[in-house]
């Protein structure tokens, strides 16, 4: 007998909300004379990664053991304490989405990728400044070089 676990659960949401999601995108208009691929594109490649991913999260619920310990209750401060690196992830990101229009794409997400890798992977030593600088200067002039020049699209 299938249970719903909250890995299925999971998967499930996001297979339905990427789902509706496509069907959506057809309501963003056709590309003009002067966009090669239309502003449809790149939301489509991003919900397919992101179904992708749903439906291994789904398949892999079938093959993994189950897990029957039910989880420990925790305190709210002992779960913000567990929790910290990711609160403080959804904080950067809304400080993001709020200085991309000030402060333009480049500089923000620059000092976006910065922080948040530094969060994801602690910057003890040189060599992790060096990879952080690394990853972050050039995912964010790769993904401005494709939006400018490889899709016409103006970023802030």
């Amino acid at each position: 007998m299938l249970t719903l676990t909250k890995d299925r659960a999971l998967a499930l949401a996001m297979l339905l909300i990427t789902g509706i999601m496509l069907v959506e995108t057809r309501n963003i208009p056709e590309p003009t004379s002067w966009q090669p691929y239309g502003s449809a594109l790149f939301p489509r490649i991003l919900l397919a990664v992101v179904a992708l991913l749903s439906l291994l999260i789904l398949v892999r619920t079938f093959f993994g053991s189950p897990n029957h310990s039910p989880a420990p209750r925790h305190a709210w401060r002992e779960w913000i304490i567990q929790n910290r690196s990711i609160l403080a992830l959804f904080g950067a990101f809304g400080l993001y989405a709020a200085l991309l229009p000030i402060i333009g794409y480049i500089a923000a997400t620059l000092t976006f990728l910065l922080a948040s890798l530094a969060l994801l992977m602690g910057v003890d030593t040189k060599r992790k400044w060096l990879i952080n600088l690394a990853v972050s200067v050039t995912l964010t002039f790769s993904v401005y070089v494709i939006f400018r020049f490889g899709l016409n699209v103006w970023l802030p």
